[in-house]
């Protein structure tokens, strides 16, 4: 006879297919699946956007999962920042987790800070044990990027639920020893701290030669120029314009320089904000991609770009395209006090580091970006993968998540 299986509620604010979760969480999870003597029983809750319907692909994947045992049950998410619809996906979940509750479910995980605050409005009365995973201040980067004045109704809320929820959560884990040093020195919380940071599937994102000739091939990039890479958005929580004068003064530097932006903005909105600075068209290319295919174009590059700006908030984000770039063999330009990485940049030598994007320091910075072009690609590659597994990979982050989740549901 089967041991019975501790029924755990995975609570996400995000649609399944996100690559935030099919990149990072879902590694984890899937790991648990794949295994016939898992201890656990999983039913997942998402939020679904309209605009962004399964696949076929995806919804045999998700039958696959399903036969492995997992349970899911979807929400509908409500676009836009405004406290109503907040209110309302609040309200949904709610109903939905009452429900798994009178079902036995007495364990919730949640990936961020937005689904770990919603979960742990649902805890306190229903009486759950709350994990959260990858727990960051979002409140926090809202006011460092100017999202949200400091007098804000939705800084206020935010903000003090970060802190509620870190104070009844039973598990933590977030990505650097900045963010344990507010959960049990300033929030004084009582939480097992994990330092986790976000993983990297690093068996995805590895250098391939020859999806380095298609995709330069297929988009036009000469095989001889030096590809800085940007996979992203920008604004909000990450540059926008100063991006674009980024690259101009590099490119300034030396004209073999080519930018490779793979981004879900439109063409004609990256197109005006470069042009903004003056950058032709003919200095950069702009595509789009799956997350099935986003690995190609890393190995496409040479070297990458990490777009957040500097802030007192920002030591505690753990940015999984650090991880991603280093597997894929790629060092990153990077600005102090991001994170933990800005340290690994500089310490295992697989980055620069800036203080902003602003001219002197994009000059002063470009001689080392110009040292890692030059560099031998192989020994670059293998250095930058050496170090993206001892930090980000998958196998040297699962164990420390099976110990989490074992501490979870072993009390």
């Amino acid at each position: 006879m089967k041991p019975t299986k501790t029924k755990v509620i995975i609570f996400l604010y995000n649609r399944f297919f996100d690559p935030l979760i099919q990149s990072n969480f879902w590694l984890y999870i899937k790991d648990y699946l794949e295994n016939e003597n898992t201890p656990c029983q999983f039913h997942l809750i998402t939020y679904e956007n309209t605009l962004f319907p399964l696949t076929v692909e995806q919804n045999k994947q998700v039958q696959q999962w399903q036969k492995m045992g997992l349970e899911w049950s979807t929400l509908s998410w409500h676009q836009g920042q405004g406290l109503k619809n907040k209110l309302i996906d609040l309200l949904n979940g709610f109903k939905l987790v009452t429900k798994l509750r009178l079902n036995g479910y007495k364990h919730i995980i949640t990936l961020g800070s937005v689904a770990g605050t919603y979960a742990y409005t649902y805890s306190v009365p229903l009486g759950l044990r709350l994990f959260l995973y990858q727990f960051e201040p979002h409140s926090e980067y809202a006011i460092d990027n100017c999202m949200w004045a400091k007098e804000s109704p939705q800084y206020r809320i935010s903000h003090f639920l970060e802190e509620k929820a870190a104070k009844f959560a039973k598990v933590i884990a977030s990505g650097t020893v900045f963010m344990q040093q507010r959960v049990q020195q300033v929030w004084h919380s009582k939480a097992v701290f994990f330092r986790i940071p976000t993983v990297a599937n690093d068996g995805k994102f590895i250098f391939n030669e020859q999806d380095r000739i298609e995709i330069r091939t297929k988009l036009g990039i000469s095989q001889d120029q030096w590809v800085l890479y940007y996979p992203g958005k920008f604004g909000d929580l990450y540059y926008r314009e100063e991006f674009a004068w980024m690259y101009k003064w590099l490119k300034e530097e030396d004209s073999r320089l080519h930018l490779l932006i793979v981004t879900p903005h439109t063409d004609e909105e990256v197109k005006a904000l470069f042009d903004l600075a003056q950058v032709s068209p003919q200095d950069y290319t702009v595509t789009h991609s799956d997350y099935a295919d986003i690995h190609k174009y890393a190995s496409a590059s040479d070297f990458a770009i990490i777009s957040v700006p500097p802030g007192p908030s920002k030591k505690f984000i753990s940015n999984i395209k650090v991880g991603e770039y280093l597997c894929a063999g790629l060092p990153f330009l990077i600005t102090r006090g991001v994170s933990e990485d800005y340290i690994y940049a500089e310490q295992k030598h697989v980055g620069v580091v800036v203080v902003d994007f602003i001219e002197p320091e994009i000059k002063k910075a470009w001689p080392q970006i110009k040292h890692y072009l030059m560099m031998d690609a192989r020994y670059r590659r293998q250095h930058c993968r050496e170090v993206g597994i001892e930090y980000r990979g998958f196998e040297n982050l699962n164990h420390i998540f099976k110990s989490a989740l074992t501490t979870l549901i072993s009390h």
